[in-house]
């Protein structure tokens, strides 16, 4: 079989999707979660690519348009999630330091009880 340019350009395309779909489902964080959205992003629009060069001396420039406004896109999505994963962030670290906060002045009084029971 041979492999033309086109077919290899496919090819890749289905395996980085693979691959970004891997990533996306197998793990729990939120910025590994990002990036493998972003690589299925990026077959789709080597797909995209692949399928623009339809006849032999013929290209269609409307699927580059489209993969052009997609970078941008989702560049500005990647920039998004990246900003709300570092809110969440915050907001987990502060909510941990409440608690731990919360927990200490429960010690202190359990403890301050203690003493003046046996006083």
């Amino acid at each position: 079989m041979e492999l033309s340019q086109t077919n290899l350009y496919t090819l890749c395309s289905i395996v980085l999707f693979a691959i970004g779909l891997l990533g996306f489902l197998l793990n729990s964080d939120f910025i590994r979660k990002l990036l493998g959205l972003n690589v299925i992003g990026i077959a789709i629009f080597m797909l995209l690519l692949a399928i623009a060069h339809t006849y032999p001396n013929a290209i269609d420039p409307v699927p580059h348009a489209m993969v052009l406004t997609g970078i941008i896109v989702a560049a500005a999505g990647t920039a998004l999630g990246l900003n709300l994963a570092s809110k969440i962030a915050k907001f987990a670290r502060l909510v941990q330091k409440e608690e731990a906060a919360t927990q200490s002045e429960s010690v202190y009084e359990n403890s301050s009880n203690d003493t003046q029971g046996r006083g």
